[in-house]
């Protein structure tokens, strides 16, 4: 494969310029073949990675140098693959694979996507019959009022070209509280609330924001360049890791290999497998509707008491079953565990090691699969990846683009000055790393039917941020940036912006400038869901030429804690 010729710093210290555009549906075979080459277990073969066919527009339609597009489309394609792969193992004809590169666009978006009885998101914001089906989730966590908001924003520190991000982990009170700073300060906008609020962090260092947060068990993260993320410590461990992260546990008894269930009336590459989803907020929860998708039977457990936004409810639990289970209970306990008992898999997103202290660590599962005599798949999802001076610290999507450095690139492609920062658009690290993370258990999955024994995934956002900034992957010119700007004209993105701001931006825009909102063949179709009739979300993006394989949802999303009494059906 050619070597992809960028030229370095244009963004900045340690980044890679693209030194000509290529349109997007050619460069999403190029860097399928590229993470081909560098996915441990993932097919060589050019007939076969040259039988996805990528279509859409040449221009992307996502703002910024990233190429998450692209990467969103080849993560799909992927999984496309080894689903190909799975259903060959059971007998299933799957056809060629076709990914359209506009949908692909959306997916990042995918939380917001969503209509009932049609009404959009932001409709829905203002109907009280709709947020009480939904239920107050998140417990004002984050909505409440300005200054919960922008607690989770980018603030100026002492040094004006450092740049930090806040997050309040979801405790916006006791977070504040530890700056001196009231959550219910009588603010009377966001704007307000970001100016009351940057003028107390600017005090401080980042360095000095880094030990507050870590004495207080807050995350937080300095905006980095992409050159000093490289130089961390934990930016040199990450980077030792394949981002495709799955290895086959040693030193346990040798189990036999596990066949795909026999599902003649469903053909989906993975019908009849059993996952439980431990998660909650984006990443996971992601990964587990496209494994959803592709057939696996999800059961999502929801703690009762824990915050939760209230739109992901409408879109990210398609295709699955949400079973309320608090972990603090005994009973609850050993409910979990009858649950996991026939599990294929097991996908939690919590803090490093939270788990083991309850009993459902990586080695808990593995002693597990040794007593019954099958083997399990074990995929942990983290912000800074799997050791580490890092990887016990809590961080959402913001804290993986702050660390990486997609922050600060795109601060510098929106023409701020040195060390602003700017989220990129979408909650990008999330989402993909929900599709990376579903490529990881496929391929586990696959090899357990293959050679058997039992299996343990990583997954982390930070990788996934940082994968988008190296020489073989490349950043779009400042040229092709305005192309994108120039078409859909996205009002202003700027470092005072929660990712829930940004989306509003984006799809606004997409609503005035084209037709990818409009595309049926985008979006799957529920006549009737919990939440009301007509819920509209967007559709996965894999197709294969036998439409029976292909990857669709049984039935809608479902809201918190739906299945109290829930049991495997099949």
């Amino acid at each position: 494969m050619a070597q992809h010729e960028t030229t370095e710093g244009g963004y900045g210290p340690g980044t890679y310029v693209d030194t000509s555009f290529t349109p997007l549906p050619q460069e999403c075979r190029r860097l399928l073949k590229y993470f081909a080459q560098i996915t441990p277990g993932f097919t060589q073969d050019d007939d076969v990675l040259n039988d996805v066919d990528f279509v859409g527009n040449e221009l992307p339609i996502l703002p910024g140098p990233l190429k998450a597009q692209a990467m969103s489309a080849v993560l799909h394609a992927m999984c496309g693959l080894v689903g190909r792969e799975i259903s060959e193992m059971r007998g299933v004809e799957t056809g060629k694979i076709t990914i359209n590169t506009d949908q692909a666009g959306l997916y990042p978006a995918s939380a917001s996507l969503v209509s009932i009885n049609g009404k959009t998101m932001n409709d829905m914001a203002q109907d009280p019959a709709i947020l009480a089906a939904a239920t107050n989730l998140e417990h004002g966590a984050l909505m409440k009022n300005p200054m919960h908001l922008r607690a989770w924003s980018i603030y100026p520190t002492k040094d004006a070209k450092v740049w930090y991000q806040i997050m309040s982990n979801l405790d916006a009170p006791g977070f504040l509280k530890a700056y001196g700073m009231d959550s219910e300060a009588p603010v009377k906008s966001n704007d307000e609330a970001y100016d009351l609020m940057k003028a107390e962090f600017s005090k401080y260092s980042a360095g000095e924001l880094e030990t507050k947060n870590v004495e207080h068990g807050f995350c937080g993260q300095t905006c980095y360049t992409p050159q000093q993320w490289r130089k961390t410590l934990m930016g040199k461990r990450l980077a030792g890791h394949p981002i495709f992260n799955v290895t086959r546990a040693r030193g346990i008894r040798d189990l036999p290999p596990v066949p795909f269930p026999f599902m003649p009336a469903d053909k989906r590459p993975l019908a009849g497998v059993k996952i439980v989803e431990l998660a909650r907020v984006i990443a996971a929860p992601a990964l587990g509707a496209v494994l959803s998708s592709f057939g696996a039977e999800v059961v999502k457990v929801e703690s009762p008491d824990l915050p939760d936004p209230n739109a992901l409810q409408m879109s990210l639990t398609a295709g699955k079953y949400t079973c309320p289970l608090d972990l603090n209970k005994e009973e609850d306990r050993q409910r979990l565990h009858k649950l996991l008992e026939d599990a294929d898999v097991v996908v939690q997103a919590f803090r490093r090691r939270s788990l083991e202290r309850k009993g459902f660590g990586l080695e808990d599962l593995l002693d597990m699969a040794n007593k019954r005599g099958k083997g399990v798949v074990y995929l942990d999802l983290t912000c800074y990846g799997p050791d580490g001076t890092y990887s016990e610290r809590p961080g959402f999507q913001q804290i993986a683009d702050a660390a990486s450095g997609c922050s600060y690139v795109c601060g510098r492609a929106y023409g701020f000055g040195e060390g602003v920062s700017v989220l990129p658009s979408l909650p990008v690290a999330d989402m993909l790393t929900g599709a990376a993370g579903a490529l990881d258990v496929m391929l586990a999955l696959r090899d357990r039917a293959r050679h058997g024994g039992s299996y343990h995934c990583d997954a982390a956002l930070t990788a996934i941020d940082t994968i988008q900034l190296e020489p073989e992957f490349g950043l779009y010119s400042p040229d092709i940036v305005k192309r994108i700007q120039d078409v859909h004209g996205f009002a202003p993105m700027t470092p005072d912006l929660h990712v829930s701001d940004l989306l509003f931006v984006v799809i606004k825009a997409w609503a005035e400038t084209t037709d990818v909102l409009k595309r049926k063949e985008f979006f799957a179709h529920f006549e009737e869901s919990p939440f009301g009739k007509d819920h509209v979300i967007l559709a996965p993006l894999v197709r294969y030429g036998n439409a029976e394989v292909s990857p669709y949802w049984t039935h809608s999303p479902v809201p918190y804690c739906q299945h109290p009494e829930v049991q495997w059906a099949s």
